[in-house]
This record gives C-alpha cells, sequence and structure tokens, in this order.
C-alpha cells in the first residue's frame, strides 16, 4: 500500500519539478536558436547577394500596403553605394576604398518603393495630367518637406538629401533614396522613417528600424587591382 504520506504535497513537489525542468528546456532552446541565427548571418557577401539579403530581411526591408499600394522602406548599407560608384570593377587601390568608406560613413540611406499592380506608383495614382504633374514636382524637389526621421532618443533628423531617378514608367516601382546624417544617434535604440501624406493619397507610414540591425549587415568584400 502507498505511504499516505506522500499524497498531495508530493504531486505539487513533481509538478514543480516538471514546470522547472520545461522552462530550462525552453531557455536552451532560445540560446541554441540565438547562437545559430548569429552564426548563420553571414560576413562577407557580393553586391548582388547582398541587395537580396537586404530584400528578404524583415528587419532591413519594411512593406505597408494601402488601397492596393505597397510602401516599401528598405535600408541601403554604405558597401552598395561604394559598389554601385565603383561599378563592378575592383577598386584601384586601398586608398580609393578608405576615402569611399570616409565618404559614407557619416550618413544613413534608404530607399522609398511605392508601388501598385507591380508598377511604378507614380503612374498609377488615376488622377489625371494636373495630379502626375504635381507629383512630378513633388517627387522631384519637395519631398524633404513629408520624410523626416525621429530617434528613441526623441530627436528629429531632417532630410540630408534625396534622389528620385525618373524611370519614366519602365520600372516595377517608384524608388526614392532618402540621406540622414548619423550625427546624435549613437546610441539610439531605434530610428523611424517618416513618410506623410505627398499627395498621392497614401497617409501617413511610419517604419521603424533598430539600430543594431542596420549596424551588423554583411560587408561587401571588394577586391583590389594588384
Amino acid at each position: 500500500m502507498p505511504d499516505s504520506k506522500l499524497g498531495p504535497d508530493s504531486n505539487l513537489s513533481g509538478r514543480q519539478t516538471s514546470s522547472r525542468q520545461i522552462k530550462y528546456t525552453l531557455w536552451l532552446g532560445m540560446v541554441f536558436w540565438t547562437c545559430l541565427l548569429v552564426a548563420c548571418t553571414p560576413t562577407y557577401l557580393s553586391e548582388r547577394e547582398l541587395q537580396a539579403y537586404i530584400q528578404e530581411s524583415e528587419e532591413l526591408s519594411k512593406t505597408k500596403e494601402y488601397k492596393g499600394y505597397q510602401i516599401t522602406a528598405s535600408y541601403k548599407p554604405n558597401d552598395l553605394l561604394i559598389a554601385q560608384e565603383l561599378g563592378g570593377e575592383e577598386a584601384k587601390s586601398f586608398t580609393q576604398l578608405t576615402e569611399l568608406r570616409k565618404k559614407y560613413q557619416d550618413y544613413n540611406y534608404f530607399i522609398l518603393s511605392l508601388s501598385k499592380e507591380n508598377k511604378e506608383a507614380l503612374y498609377k495614382a488615376g488622377g489625371g495630367y494636373d495630379q502626375f504633374s504635381d507629383l512630378v514636382q513633388t517627387l522631384s524637389f519637395r519631398m524633404a518637406n513629408y520624410v523626416n526621421m525621429t530617434t528613441s532618443g526623441s530627436d528629429t533628423i531632417a532630410v540630408a538629401d534625396y534622389v528620385f531617378p525618373r524611370t519614366y514608367g519602365m520600372g516595377g516601382a517608384t524608388n526614392l533614396m532618402f540621406v540622414f546624417s548619423k550625427k546624435n544617434t549613437e546610441d539610439d535604440e531605434w530610428m523611424q522613417f517618416n513618410l506623410k501624406e505627398f499627395g498621392m493619397g497614401l497617409g501617413n507610414k511610419t517604419f521603424r528600424f533598430r539600430r543594431e540591425d542596420l549596424e551588423h549587415v554583411p560587408k561587401i568584400d571588394f577586391k583590389v587591382k594588384k
């Protein structure tokens, strides 16, 4: 016959032990997957691989949909700008690479992509010629009035510069590149890309990026001519 003294207290003790074991197992699992994720993050990629890496990363490329439009804000690491400037060629020297890194190192770059039905949003707005003409002027010259960044440190960062390359309806999206100073953002937990309504009927949109994610993007292993 079982010892009656072990009754309910014994069951409670067993359940507590089991609960501790489950929590410990879950903790070990979290540690394992965190280590695996870190280990699987590549250190160097080619230019094409890095572009794909950015597009596939939920931390570095964020999309919102509204009334059939896709609005995407993506981080553009400095190495992609350097690769673009090199034009697919090897660097002439390590000095050239150093100068290019200095050229871009004080700024963060983001691409804003606007599309509808896999076409440039500018050509799908549907508001007639007057709206189209006004949107072209806004996109070309006035977008600094409708975009900024805010930070976890309660700072507002204005657009330092931006570029709107015209593709005349031949692209899959209307793309703009925005430039923001890194000054006073070194200790911020996150930075938020803010887009205000600018005449396309998209409303206000925000895209938040963790500074840590932006700082740990893989690099391009640039080659130098011998």
